[in-house]
Parts: C-alpha cells; structure tokens; sequence
C-alpha cells in the first residue's frame, strides 16, 4: 500500500470543551480541520452522564457528553482517550466517553473495555489513502491502566532513576539527576502495535502523552526514546502532548516528531477552587504550598487575570496546528501558529508579534534540547500564518 500524494493530515494537542458557549469554540480554525482528509486530538476529559470518581484521580475533568458534538462539528474526527484524565470519572464513564465520540462519527483510540482494545489502531479510510493512528500514554494515576480482562488505557510506562549530579561530595537535597528504565512489556507492545498497523494502513501516527509539564523546553530521555522506537517501528510521525506549553520538533529517519502540541482548546472553570478541595498540585497546608511554589515557580497552574479558563503561565496561550501532507514518499510536516484569547478560543497566529512570538518559542523550544531542526516562515498558502519545518 501506498499514501497518494495529497494526504494531508492536522493534529493538535489536548481539549476538552466545558463552557457556556460551546459551539463557536473552534470558528476560527474549523476550515484547518474539515479541509484535511484526517483531523487529531487527545481528548483530555470524560464526557458522560454519570461518572464515579476513580480513587486515584487528581482532580476529576468530566463534564455534559453534549460538548462532544461540538467537537465533531469543529471537523476533528480521531482522537486519542489514552491520558491521565481518562479514566477520572471510573470506567463506565470511559467506556462512555468513547462511545459518544463514535456516535459523532468519530474514530477513538488508546482505550477500550480491555488491553486489546485500547492497543487497537483508529483506523481512517481516506480519499488520499488509509491512515491509522495509535496513542498511549506515559502519564497517568496508577490504576488508570487496561489490563486483559480490564478497561482502561494504553500505558507506555518507565521507572525513574535518581543519582546526584556530582559523584564526589555529599550535599542533601540537591535536585538529582533523572534517568528513566523503560517498561519493556509496553515497548514491546508499541513495536508490536505499530508493525501490526502498518500492514493494514498506508499512514500509520503514534500518539503519546508524556512529559514533564512543570518546566518549559524540557524533554525526558522517555520520549526521546520512545519517539525512536515509534519511527524504527514503522510509523510515519509521532504526536506528543500533555506539557500544557509547545516542545520542539526534529526528525528522526526522515519521520517528523511533534514532541509537544501544547494545549489547544482545554477548559478548566474554577479550577483553582477545586484543586483546593482535592488538596492537589500544591494546595493544603502552609508546608504543601511551600512545596508546590518551590516545585512550579512561575509555572504553577493557578488563576491567571482576564482567562477564566485557562490556570496556565501565560506562555500556555501559545499553541498551533500541526500540518502533515505526503507528497507520495514521506509526510512534509509544517506548522500554523495559534494563540489563545480570554475566551480560549484558538485562532491563527495573524496580530501583530503573534506569528513572531510563537514561532521564536518554538525555535527556542528546539534549541534548548539541540533539535537540528529548522523553521521557515511562509505566507503564501491561502494567507494562513505557517512555519515549514525540515531538518537543519
């Protein structure tokens, strides 16, 4: 099998609809997704009438299944359920988040009623050619996980390793140095996964939750890692989310890697409230708060003046559309830079200094972790702000 020349793909990062106006919350970048012949997103939430809390969830995203057709209409139509929002709400409500995305018409990966279902390809057939897409996440609360017989998502999991960064002295509480050891089960299901993929698909994506979100620029040797089996695997790019602030972009083999697409639409009303009944992410006594301002700095998610629904540093309001068209041998990544309002809408990049701002954090965001790649600036399609990205 072969992709035709023309298949163009758009991925981004997380949403999660939870507002009062919900049907113009994609107007301005809906034609991005209804003109591509497949349209990504992790689906960061549980979408269900009833839900239960699940004992190890952070602070639960759930909210009214209504909001998941105004996803659909936007045009995005596959999406990823494997994060560490999931399973929130127990797993009747996943295993209803699901089916009301497929009752829009949807394509659902990395989760299902059992281990096998959540590995199975979301599988889009195009007039450019077939296309499947797997996801996984490395981030979730334990539990969160399908097993065999149980529901759940498709892990990616490593242990951490912690070692001083100087050999010679002893110095307490130094921050150490951070290793990781993958989970050799789940990279041998992902090479197994995406082999199997790739014999019923011309395009196959690997989608991965990952990453430290407490730091900008950051990447964990975890992603580096499973970023190169993806590709040595077969797949044709990778799509990593789940940093709340964009990462770099490099080529590995020739196959594009989207470290981070940031977050795109992801509501989250009265958060700070609720992080302080859970008693969550540095919230609770004085030492706790202590704790989480030493461990956040600037990057504490908390109310930020004038975005109701957006708790994030304000390098959170950039974000962007990921590009993938094939030109008969390979997939030709690019990028259309997007900002965030007060109203968490996404739209292109076109004010004055927006283009410039997002574009320089991405390039900022490949040189902090030595990413040969190199981004150019082109106007020429269709007025659309957009960076082209090839290897340095």
């Amino acid at each position: 099998m072969a992709a035709r020349n023309g298949l163009t793909i758009t991925a981004v990062g997380d949403v999660f609809l939870d507002r009062e106006e919900p049907a113009s919350a994609f107007d301005h970048v809906a034609d991005l997704f209804h003109e591509a012949d497949l349209a990504f997103a992790n689906l960061e939430g549980v979408y269900a009438e009833s839900w239960e809390r699940a004992p190890s969830a952070g602070v639960p995203l759930t909210a009214d299944p209504a909001f998941a057709s105004h996803l659909a209409k936007s045009g995005l139509d596959v999406f990823s359920l494997a994060n560490n929002h999931s399973v929130d709400g127990g797993f009747a409500a996943l295993l209803r988040t699901r089916e009301v995305l497929e009752e829009q018409g949807a394509a659902v990966a990395g989760a299902g009623e059992n281990q096998e279902a959540a590995r199975r390809p979301a599988i889009r057939e195009t007039p450019h050619g077939t296309v499947a897409v797997l996801a996984y996440s490395a981030v979730f609360p334990h539990g969160y996980e399908a097993r065999p017989g149980w529901p759940g998502l498709a892990p990616l999991r490593a242990y951490s390793q912690y070692t001083p960064w100087e050999e010679n002295e002893w110095n307490p509480g130094l921050l150490p140095r951070v290793t990781t050891v993958p989970h050799e089960g789940d990279l041998a299901a992902l090479r197994s996964d995406v082999a199997a993929a790739r014999e019923r698909a011309d395009v196959v994506l690997v989608s991965v939750h990952w990453g430290d979100f407490s730091r900008p620029f950051t990447l964990t040797d975890h992603e580096r890692r499973v970023a190169r089996v993806a590709v040595d695997s077969g797949a044709d790019a990778v799509l990593g989310h789940h940093h709340h602030l964009l990462r770099g972009i490099e080529f590995y083999r020739g196959k594009p890697v989207f470290y981070g697409l940031g977050h795109f639409a992801f509501d989250l009303p009265d958060f700070e409230n609720r992080l302080a009944r859970e008693a969550y992410l540095g919230r609770g006594d004085e030492a706790t708060v202590r704790a989480g301002k030493r461990r956040f700095g600037p990057y504490r998610i908390g109310p930020r003046d004038g975005y109701p629904l957006l708790p994030f540093h304000e390098d959170g309001r950039l974000t962007g559309v990921a590009v993938l068209r094939h030109d008969g041998e390979a997939l030709q990544p690019a990028f259309v830079p997007c900002v965030l309002g007060p109203d968490n809408r996404p739209r292109p990049a076109t004010e004055t200094g927006e283009f410039e701002r997002v574009a320089g954090y991405l390039r900022r965001a490949c040189a902090e972790e030595d990413l040969e790649t190199v981004l150019h600036e082109d106007r020429t399609e269709a007025g659309l702000p957009l960076l082209r990205v090839a290897p340095a």
